[in-house]
């Protein structure tokens, strides 16, 4: 029997009453008990030998999985599919094409042959392929990010074996790496991450005056998604070979292990010299979490003399600290603990190895309530942040408590649809149980401070081009004056504000300035410099930025900068002009030294970036400062980029004041930019969640 198009037919365990053979034309549906959905332009059911037999485009589907071809067999009691022509096969994210395949719908499992797979920006290709549920064994594999044809690609790994495990991972064995067609590496065991955006390896090579000529090789591994990191082997022609790790461990969502090292024995001074640091993060709940770290320097001088080096440049090489943090986040409230050892150079030490004690907190508590409704949710509310440590500071020599309360209320009204006033007064309470060093009252001996602060703040939009904003903050201590502080307590009494006009995306105008109420004397700056910044875009390949401080006191420009950037509408070359003027003469009480001292020269400088691209692959970069002053260049820097398809690489030069000559190469692949392997403060900040409404004083670094 044949049935035309747009006929739907179910097979299902009621007794089915057709001929032996059926067949249907395009776009049927077949649904077993199985779960499994077939479309093709032809189906024949054989009854007796439960068989499908499915011609032209044809779709099975089975939750997550499915598979197309040019013609499929189906045995509905085994579910042993045999498919070819065209064959595609995806799971999730997982796609493997291929000539031919057998597979089973029940165990998911199944064997193909000349495949090709796809997990970008991965393609494999291998001629034997072994389908399991949570894996896919490819034999005989040749992968690439390149999607040229293979005598064109620009690299390639052969191997006798690649796993991919669930789409996340693989696993190759026997690898053999090619640039074109010349074997450059053998690895015999390797491991990637599908979805990482690490580089495998990369190497940078270049010249500074203390390391004389360098090369910088990062080799990348991973054992698991959890577990992975990095081993660094640079060379310095007048230090030697240095040698260094990372290594990054996840327990699970919320906790995170790292661990960072980098040493070099230096050959012309005979010196070990390293840095280090270990970070971790742990979780107990999605509101409780602490945090450990210390950061290790051998010597202060490390990130000065091997800048160029330093994998983890947020490593502070003039200081040692030693962190264990807790914090508990809730709804309304959050709660942390602190304990901290810091140590600094020593600057009498010539070596810079000896550190000694700067600052200690043991411990550090911070409570800190977000804002709450005093008498209604549409009315006042209050906020309150509490903070207790025992601290040592190498001025003092000894160990001091201070306790400290903030009771804060604020209010925020609107008021004509589009002007907004808020504001916030708050009481502060300092106690301390002993004096410091050297003053005997005041703040700085024991006892306790209270001090009255107050910030309100208004934000008009008077229409859609024009708005205001205006703040006035002041602060009074109400007892326990210092010497040094004015006679009437007021540390804060100032008024800032700022009008902007824009218009869309073409103009953009902005003057600020403020006015200090606190400031004394005739030649005291009440009136802080104008500020006006002026942005200007009237086409997306031009754009203009001027910023100038003007001050009132000396009727007198103090600085101005200025930045004029053209591109082409293809980025095909684009040119960058900016210049940078300064009078030292001029500040925002007046002339400085005017009639007692010669005034000293303005400076004027000017830099100019020019970028072009070269042929079909090549770009160009040279950017000069020049010191119109002086007459004198200041820096300059120039650097060649070669665009390789999935590859890129560039080579540069450089001079400037403060590193001096350097001259670097480096080779990347693009599909899988390099990143930091490291948990960074602001992983940490997210991991934690600490909501910083309301927070006040130290609060803000349990975060």
């Amino acid at each position: 029997m044949k049935i035309k198009k747009n006929v739907y037919f179910i097979l299902s365990a009621m007794p089915i009453f057709f001929f032996q053979v059926s067949y249907v034309s395009a776009q049927l549906s077949l649904s077993l008990k199985s779960q499994v959905h077939i479309q093709a332009d032809t189906i024949e059911y054989l009854k007796d030998q439960n068989l499908v037999m499915a011609r032209g485009q044809v779709h099975i589907q089975q939750g997550a999985v499915n598979l197309y071809a040019d013609n499929i067999r189906y045995d509905t009691d085994s579910q042993d599919i045999q498919a070819d022509g065209h064959v595609v096969w995806q799971d999730g994210s997982q796609t493997v094409e291929m000539e031919s395949l057998n597979y089973n719908m029940r165990i998911k499992k199944g064997k193909a042959f000349n495949i090709k797979t796809t997990v970008p920006p991965w393609i494999t290709i291998g001629s034997e392929v072994d389908i399991e549920k949570d894996k896919i064994v490819i034999k005989n594999a040749v992968a690439t990010t390149c999607d040229y044809s293979p005598e064109y690609q620009h690299y390639h790994l052969e191997t006798d074996k690649i796993t991919i495990y669930s789409g996340d991972y693989l696993v190759a064995e026997n690898v053999v790496f090619y640039i074109g067609k010349v074997p450059v590496f053998y690895f015999p065991f390797f491991v990637k991450a599908i979805h990482d955006v690490r580089t495998p390896f990369s190497f940078q090579t270049g010249s500074t005056s203390v390391l004389g000529n360098y090369l910088l090789l990062t080799n990348n591994y991973l054992f698991n998604p959890t577990n992975y990191g990095a081993l660094y082997t640079d060379y310095f022609s007048k230090k030697g070979i240095g040698i260094g790790f990372r290594n990054e461990f996840a327990l699970n969502e919320y906790s995170a292990f790292s661990l960072y090292f980098y040493g070099i024995e230096e050959k012309d001074t005979g010196k070990f010299r390293y840095e280090s640091r270990l970070r971790g993060l742990w979780a107990v709940s999605s509101s409780l979490q602490g945090r450990v770290e210390a950061d290790l320097p051998g010597d202060s001088f490390f990130s000065s003399d091997y800048s160029v080096a330093r994998r983890d440049p947020s490593l502070v090489s003039t200081q040692r600290e030693y962190d264990i943090s807790t914090t508990l986040t809730r709804q309304q409230y959050t709660l942390g603990v602190l304990f901290r050892r810091q140590l600094l150079a020593d600057p009498n030490d010539l070596t810079g190895t000896n550190f000694i004690d700067s600052f200690i907190n043991l411990p550090q508590v911070n409570f800190s309530l977000f804002p709450q409704p005093l008498m209604d949710k549409n009315f006042i509310k209050y906020d309150l942040t509490l903070n207790a440590d025992h601290t040592y500071t190498q001025a003092n020599g000894f160990y001091v408590s201070h306790l400290t309360g903030d009771f804060g209320l604020s209010e925020s009204k609107v008021f004509l649809k589009t002007q907004t006033f808020y504001t916030r007064m708050d009481l502060n309470e300092t106690f301390q149980d002993v004096s410091d060093v050297g003053v005997t009252q005041g703040a700085g001996a024991s006892g306790s401070t209270n001090s009255l602060n107050v910030s309100s703040t208004w934000a008009g939009r008077w229409s859609e081009f024009y708005t205001t904003n205006a703040t006035y903050s002041f602060s009074k201590k109400l007892n326990n004056l210092l010497p040094t502080d004015p006679a009437d307590g007021i540390s804060a009494n100032l008024l800032s504000a700022y009008m902007e006009f824009t218009a869309g995306s073409l103009i953009r105008a902005r003057t600020s300035t403020s006015y200090d109420f606190t400031v004394q004397g005739v030649q005291g700056a009440k009136l802080n410099y104008v500020n006006q910044q002026f942005y200007f875009t009237p086409l997306p390949q031009f754009d203009y930025l001027a910023i100038v401080d003007y001050s009132v006191q000396a009727n007198a420009i103090k600085d101005f900068n200025s930045v004029l950037d053209y591109k082409s509408t293809k980025d095909l070359w684009r040119f960058r002009i900016s210049g940078n003027y300064v009078d030292p003469n001029v500040s925002n009480t007046g002339y400085v030294n005017q009639g007692v001292f010669p005034p000293e020269t303005p400076t004027f400088e000017i830099a100019g970036e020019v970028d072009l691209a070269l042929f079909t692959n090549y770009r160009i970069s040279a950017l000069e400062t020049y010191d119109c002053t002086n007459a004198v260049f200041e820096s300059r820097s120039i650097s060649l980029y070669r665009d390789l398809h999935d590859w890129e690489a560039q080579i540069g030069y450089s001079n400037d004041p403060t590193n001096g000559e350097q001259l670097f190469f480096t080779l990347n692949l693009k599909a899988l930019p390099g990143r930091p392997l490291s948990v960074s403060d602001q992983q940490l900040q997210n991991l934690n969640g600490i909501r910083n409404q309301g927070l006040t004083g130290t609060a803000s670094q349990f975060q």
